[in-house]
């Protein structure tokens, strides 16, 4: 799990996340300000932007998202989850954060067990050139 404060080059990011889907390394990156406001809990938008199975969740959402990413543990060879805005998240939602966090950590030894990455990224403070990346790279994986 990081906590991010500082930016990074867009180079740095198109050859780390570039290397690392070559090698089956599932990334999703979500905005909390692209509908995590309205929703009821961060499960929902975030597992739509992960693809998870059974979004929407509705009453026990946090237990159907934790075995939905096990799940992806079996599918893929590593999990990066980029949360952006988590400084708005965290002073609007801090108890759904908590779950999140609760969440992957309880998950995370199916993927450490194997040996595969998994990192949860809170983005701490805005930066436009990661929206932009994540968002222009969406657009060419089409």
């Amino acid at each position: 799990m990081h906590f991010v404060r500082t930016d990074t080059s867009s180079q740095f990011l198109e050859e780390q996340v570039g290397a690392a889907r070559k090698v089956g390394v599932k990334f999703a990156y979500w905005n909390y300000l692209d509908g995590g406001r309205e929703s009821a809990t961060l499960a929902d938008p975030l597992g739509a932007v992960l693809g998870l199975e059974h979004v929407p969740y509705g009453r026990h959402s946090w237990v159907q998202f934790l075995d939905d990413l096990i799940t992806l543990a079996y599918r893929y060879d590593g999990l990066v989850i980029v949360v952006d805005r988590a400084d708005v998240l965290v002073t609007e939602k801090s108890d759904e954060m908590f779950d999140l966090m609760e969440a992957f950590l309880t998950q995370f030894h199916h993927w450490y067990d194997q040996k595969k990455p998994c990192h949860l990224c809170f983005q701490m403070v805005e930066d436009e050139r990661l929206a932009s990346f994540f968002t222009r790279e969406a657009e060419l994986r089409g």
